[in-house]
């Protein structure tokens, strides 16, 4: 097995210019001329997709990417669109985190303001549609508890009580007002979310503001590896958006690279960064030089590196099969008994509308696990 590459097939070529925009090194060509209707409703849709309106309406108001009058007044209108909703979700941002602060439940930013406040150099060019809050383990109960009591919905039962705390990423809620709260003890599901160091996400991190209020973000470090982690293990095909975060934090002349590769090795993740940095450069047509780029071009991840990277990197990728993935690095035999309990059996409401019997869950686990191995054929 090799690590699996997602493809420039899985865009359109402008998108990938437009990914890279104003970024030092970045080579990737862009039209001599406005595109034909049919190519430009392509890009708009997936700079849409990729959360890219803001750079592809810096690329046309900066005459680097030819457009007609309509074609750049579209432009305007997508991003104008994007950033409304971003407004909105700074506001709400605020009242959750002083929600939570209310009943002493610490919190940091991810993604989303953070990333676009500290690494960006105008928050505008970085959009999203969602709010992610890193929670302590400890504190992932009582924060539920306290965002359902304000009208906030679960999207997902927990299979168990505690298994949030314990093993799961986190959890998703839809506030009142129809948008996703995504509250995480770690960064994702499956082993590598094992990996993450809880405990040091939490060594003080960075500050920034909304509004004149001050908000805390993971630290440079954490918010790289996190970066790392969502461009490498998020979406397939690869999310630009995400390639866009750690190329725009490696851009910052306060890197460095020997920091990094030793945090990732602390953790066991030097795969996730590797192929986050490499994927990110190779995509976005930035020359890897410097020592964290030409380290990522040069590291060989390990067979059991690649099967957990293939865990995420093709469009079938499961729960079930990350989950079976998981058991094998939870490291304490009583820890491994309760997270299967959990799974073969999760209460009653866990099991509500999704499977009629215990036998039919096994049957479509097995399924599952099968389809989200991402082995090639």
């Amino acid at each position: 097995m090799t690590r699996r590459l997602c493809g420039e097939e899985n865009y359109p070529l402008a998108l990938l210019a437009v990914a890279g925009f104003a970024l030092p090194g970045a080579s990737r060509a862009f039209p001599r001329e406005p595109l034909d209707d049919e190519s430009w409703e392509s890009l708009l849709s997936a700079a849409h997709t990729h959360r890219l309106t803001g750079l592809l309406r810096a690329a046309i108001d900066q005459g680097i990417l030819p457009s007609t009058e309509a074609q750049a007044h579209q432009a305007r209108a997508a991003h104008r669109s994007a950033m409304v909703r971003v407004l909105s979700l700074e506001r709400e941002l605020i009242d959750v985190i002083d929600l939570l602060a209310a009943s002493a439940i610490g919190t940091m930013v991810l993604k989303g303001s953070a990333v676009a406040h500290l690494d960006y150099p105008q928050p505008a060019l970085r959009s999203f549609i969602d709010l992610d809050i890193l929670i302590r383990p400890a504190d992932i109960d009582r924060a539920v508890s306290v965002l359902v009591a304000a009208g906030f919905v679960r999207r997902l039962a927990e299979p168990r009580p505690g298994f949030d705390r314990r093993f799961d990423k986190g959890t998703t809620l839809v506030s009142p007002a129809g948008y996703e709260l995504d509250l995480h003890r770690t960064f994702v599901l499956g082993p590598w979310g094992v990996l993450v160091d809880l405990d040091g996400l939490w060594d003080g991190g960075q500050e920034f503001t909304i509004g004149g209020r001050p908000l805390r973000a993971l630290s440079r470090a954490n918010r790289f590896l996190h970066a790392c982690y969502h461009a490498a293990l998020g979406d397939w095909p690869l999310r630009l958006a995400s390639l866009r975060d750690v190329a725009e934090m490696l851009s910052g002349a306060d890197q460095n690279g020997k920091v990094l590769i030793r945090l990732a090795a602390d953790w066991g993740v030097e795969a996730v960064m590797a192929a986050a940095v490499a994927d990110a450069h190779r995509l976005l047509g930035i020359a890897a030089t410097g020592e964290l780029p030409s380290w990522a071009e040069r590291y060989v991840p390990s067979r059991r590196e690649e099967a957990r990277l293939a865990l995420h990197t093709h469009a079938d990728k499961t729960f079930a099969a990350q989950a079976l993935a998981t058991l094998r690095v939870i490291p304490r035999l009583r820890d491994k008994a309760a997270y299967v309990h959990a799974l073969v059996l999760p209460d009653v409401q866990y099991m509500a509308g999704r499977h009629s019997s215990a036998l039919t869950r096994f049957r479509f686990a097995i399924r599952e696990v099968r389809r989200g191995r991402g082995a090639r054929r």
